[in-house]
């Protein structure tokens, strides 16, 4: 049975997406031709270039000629292979199945998508959001979708091709079922077998698409081209099975990019970040796992100032672990607001210093209103990053009877280790809100007076604590009532040998 696939040819560009391009110097703009080249030859070109008459194998001077408004850039293996595997990790968040093909003059990644097409809305929704999704890493891409792999493959890197009027017209590039496959890959060129067959020879015997090849007798173009061309073209048409080496995520996400120029703003920054930041999506889903903190350090040049410059680190925490690349953004975005560039920065390293099991939560039949949990985990996320960690803090208990120390304020991100549950058992009433400190209480006829004299409504809650470190309480707690109606949370301290028999009162919270 063959599964759906689908098939990305990518040109790697080494810049952010058009809509922040505009930000960071050195960047071209969307719509500007541009060629890529290598020794002197041009490898592969945008649709603008295309349209002014750029060609694969054209050499520099010709493309000169032919107009000097086209950008000519150097490919750089390094950066394609940075880039190949950010956008393999980016890729995982659709499937667990992505491999790699680096080729001569472009470079394919294949995704096995068939258990996921129904997950994502079908093909057509599935290769939207494949689309949108490689499009925020900055890459231009050509998209295919077939019942095998490399036929995903050949239908994604057939090239534009010019009607009888001279207009570019966009081929067809998705086939889900095997006919339509075959229809559309007899119909390409025979510059698709030129990685494994002599075009040359193909087109002096008459050939001219790829369906012409496959009609020639399996003998004679075995003897003459070799094994090689039957085995693609088997391999394309779904005659033979295929095994490939998939995409394996590191064990841990440590992951760096140069930004295409020196920045020192915030918008040049998160271009490159969001590459980042994408990647570490996909890579956490694979895990199963949700980030609850990371760090984005600023790399700047070296020696700039007259001595190494460190890199300025850019810390994220999260109440609820999350892997949604576009809240981890709106995060990261608010903290580098607060980020003052002294010195430009020239590159990005992200790590995940932190992470967490995070398993999608199942649908209610019955929504819960004012929100969800994850809401109000976004919201919690949202305060940290604009208020800092530091000014979001939850009440975190702690084992002891004396109502000032029973608890201590925490960040909200910091998860303490979770006690057994108690017994159930009636327990005092308890005040929300709690004084910082007692409040001495007047006392008129043994009966303590706040705006008024108290009328005892409970029997005394006895607390006697704190031997151990020098702040012993000897306390008995009530629950009174004012004139008014405002209920109080007063109590008893009971006398020492120093304080010669007298009791005092003390109120300590309200209801």
């Amino acid at each position: 049975m063959h599964l759906p696939r689908l098939s990305l040819d990518a040109l790697q560009p080494n810049w952010p997406e058009p809509d922040a391009a505009a930000a960071v110097p050195g960047v071209l703009h969307h719509g500007v031709p541009v060629a890529v080249m290598e020794r002197e030859r041009v490898v592969l070109a945008n649709t603008p270039a295309v349209a002014l008459g750029v060609q694969a194998g054209m050499r520099r001077g010709g493309v000169q000629a032919l107009s000097a408004q086209v950008v000519q850039l150097e490919r750089e293996p390094a950066a394609e292979a940075q880039l190949m595997t950010a956008l393999a990790l980016a890729l995982l968040h659709f499937s667990p199945h992505v491999s790699l093909h680096p080729e001569p003059d472009a470079a394919t990644v294949m995704i096995d998508a068939g258990a996921s097409v129904r997950l994502f809305g079908g093909h057509r929704a599935l290769c939207r959001a494949v689309y949108a999704r490689v499009r925020r890493l900055g890459v231009f891409l050509q998209l295919g979708c077939a019942p095998t792999a490399f036929g995903a493959a050949w239908l994604a890197a057939q090239p534009f091709r010019r009607d009888r009027h001279g207009r570019m017209v966009r081929p067809a590039r998705r086939a889900l079922r095997p006919a339509r496959m075959a229809r559309l890959l007899d119909r390409l060129p025979v510059a698709m077998l030129r990685n494994v067959a002599d075009e040359g020879w193909l087109d002096g015997i008459g050939c001219r698409t790829v369906g012409e090849v496959r009609g020639l007798p399996r003998a004679g173009l075995q003897r003459r081209l070799g094994a090689d061309v039957l085995a693609r073209l088997d391999q394309a048409y779904g005659e033979v099975p295929v095994r490939f080496a998939w995409f394996a995520a590191p064990p841990e996400f440590v992951q760096r990019m140069e930004l295409p120029g020196r920045t020192e703003s915030v918008q040049g920054v998160m271009a490159g970040a969001q590459r980042l930041l994408l990647a570490l999506g996909g890579w956490l889903a694979v895990r199963q796992a949700g980030v609850t903190r990371l760090a984005l350090r600023l790399e700047h040049e070296r020696y700039r100032l007259g001595c190494e410059t460190p890199a300025t680190p850019v810390t994220v925490s999260l109440a609820e672990p999350s892997r949604d690349p576009a809240h981890l953004c709106r995060l990261l975005q608010e903290r580098l607001d607060k980020v003052q560039f002294t010195v430009p920065a020239v590159g990005l390293l992200l790590v995940v210093e932190a992470m967490q099991e995070c398993l999608p939560r199942s649908e209610a039949l019955f929504p819960e209103p004012g929100g969800t949990p994850a809401g109000l985990g976004r919201l919690l996320d949202t305060l940290m990053a604009r208020l800092g960690r530091e000014n979001v803090l939850q009440p975190l208990p702690l084992a002891d009877h004396r109502p000032e120390r029973a608890s201590r304020w925490c960040p909200v991100d910091e998860m303490p280790a979770r006690a057994p549950a108690a017994p159930a058992q009636a327990w005092p009433a308890r005040p929300p809100w709690l004084l910082a400190q007692p409040l001495p209480l007047a006392v008129q006829r043994h009966r303590p007076c706040h705006g008024g004299p108290l009328a005892l409504l409970s029997r005394p809650e006895r607390i006697e604590s704190g031997w151990w470190d020098d702040a012993l309480a000897t306390r008995d707690y009530f629950v009174a009532e004012r004139a008014d109606g405002l209920r109080c949370w007063v109590y008893r301290q009971r006398p020492g040998r120093e304080e010669g028999g007298e009791y005092r009162w003390f109120l300590h919270g309200l209801f």
